[in-house]
C-alpha cells in the first residue's frame, strides 16, 4: 500500500507551465491519477483491517450472518463473506486519529479534499474538488444468475449503503482569474469485501 501513498504528494507539486492548453492537460492528468489512486483503495476504513463484506444501513443485500452469505457472493471457504457483523464507517472523510501517512487508506478519505495547484510564482491555475457520497442501492436488480446496476437511477443517500461514488471535478483558472469547471471524473465502488492472498512455502 505504500506505493499508493507515495504518489499522492506528486499531485501537490506546482506546475510552471504557462500555456493554457498544457495547464488543462496537466489538470486532467492529475485528476485521472487521483481517481486511479482512489480506485485502488479499500471501499471503507473497516476494510483496511478485515476482508468481510460490511454491514450498512441499507435494507438491500443484507448479509445473512448465520450462513456467512450475501446475494452476489460465491460460495467458497475462502470467499469474501459476512461473518463478523462489522459495520461500514458512518463517516465519509478522514477518521479522527489518523496520521498523515494513513490518511488516505480508504476511498472516502478523499471526501471534501480540495487541491489547489499554482505556478512557481504562486498564481493559482487549477483546483481539484473531490467528493464521496453513498448512493441508493435499490438500483441493483437480480434476474437468475445475473446482476445489473442502473446508475442512471441512482440518487444520493443520507445513510450508508453498498455503493460509494467518487467524483473529482477540475476547475481551471484562466488569465483573467475566472474559474470554470472543465471536466469531471467518476468512480463507483461497491461493498464486496477485500481479497486475501494465500501463501505457500517453497
Amino acid at each position: 500500500m505504500a506505493g499508493i501513498f507515495s504518489v499522492i504528494p506528486k499531485i501537490l507539486f506546482a506546475t510552471g507551465k504557462s500555456d493554457a492548453f498544457s495547464i488543462k492537460q496537466d489538470a486532467l492528468l492529475q485528476t485521472i491519477s487521483l481517481t486511479n489512486i482512489a480506485s485502488l483503495l479499500p471501499w471503507d476504513q473497516n476494510n483496511s483491517n478485515n476482508t468481510d463484506i460490511l454491514q450498512t444501513a441499507s435494507t438491500h443485500f443484507i448479509c445473512d450472518i448465520s450462513n456467512r452469505y450475501r446475494v452476489g457472493t460465491y460460495m467458497s471457504a475462502n470467499a469474501r463473506m459476512c461473518t463478523q457483523e462489522i459495520n461500514a464507517s458512518s463517516i465519509l472523510g478522514a477518521e479522527s486519529g489518523e496520521s498523515d501517512y494513513l490518511l488516505y487508506n480508504d476511498i472516502d478519505d478523499f471526501n471534501n479534499l480540495n487541491i489547489n495547484v499554482s505556478t512557481s510564482s504562486g498564481k493559482l491555475k487549477y483546483r481539484l474538488y473531490n467528493q464521496v457520497s453513498y448512493l441508493t442501492d435499490n438500483i441493483i436488480t437480480i434476474s437468475g444468475s445475473s446482476m445489473a446496476i442502473d446508475l442512471n437511477l441512482s440518487t444520493s443517500s443520507g445513510t450508508s449503503t453498498n455503493i460509494k461514488k467518487f467524483k473529482s471535478i477540475v476547475g481551471y483558472v484562466g488569465n483573467r482569474g475566472k474559474e470554470r469547471n472543465i471536466s469531471s471524473f467518476y468512480y463507483y465502488s461497491t461493498n464486496i469485501g477485500q481479497f486475501t492472498l494465500n501463501s505457500r512455502s517453497w
